[in-house]
């Protein structure tokens, strides 16, 4: 009788911990209207964004439910550069030629938070690109706020599910900048 009830108790705890570990995952990214309108005023432009330094120490845990991840398993930094070029080729601005321009990128800082006044959450990003042909460089700031929930599974769920418009929003912030037009133009 002990062992049965032994053997049931644990079976109940490995569940629990089993169940306890997820790992939320966001759908692939999205081209965001505003983001090719925004880069359509920069028609004839030929660029693309190259390597990415990721320097923000991400920190992936969610409320002890499991780990942020991006679809297809990238590192964030990654995810960030290959949606930029996603919104460079719905814009017919991204190019492989080798007269390119080719930036580079900074992953200076990522994070979110589930519990923002409880049932809030948002996304914070700070993205340095740069031109290393021109010298130039702009720094883009963003935020993105969400409702999020009170349960850990929902929150981290609704964090995950809030990736890809944060990420939107962070390249809208990168693109719609005064300084965007002379961070890409060709030295003369």
């Amino acid at each position: 009788m002990r062992s049965k009830t032994a053997a049931a108790l644990c079976a109940v705890v490995m569940g629990l911990v089993l169940a306890g570990c997820e790992t939320m995952q966001p759908a692939s990214y999205a081209n965001y209207g505003d983001n090719t309108f925004a880069l359509h005023k920069f028609e004839g432009a030929k660029l693309r964004l190259g390597t990415i330094t990721d320097q923000s120490n991400f920190d992936s845990g969610c409320r002890l439910v499991g780990p942020i991840k991006t679809s297809g398993n990238r590192p964030l930094a990654e995810f960030i550069r290959d949606s930029f070029n996603d919104e460079l080729k719905f814009a017919g601005l991204y190019s492989d030629d080798p007269d390119t321009t080719r930036l580079t990128a900074t992953l200076q800082a990522a994070g979110f938070s589930s519990m923002s006044n409880m049932t809030r959450g948002h996304w914070t990003f700070s993205l340095q690109l740069a031109n290393p042909a021109n010298g130039r460089t702009l720094v883009a700031n963003s935020s993105y706020d969400f409702d999020s929930g009170f349960s850990a599974a929902v929150a981290c769920a609704n964090v995950s599910n809030a990736l890809t418009p944060a990420v939107q929003r962070l390249i809208n912030t990168a693109v719609t900048d005064p300084q965007f037009r002379a961070l890409i133009a060709q030295p003369r």
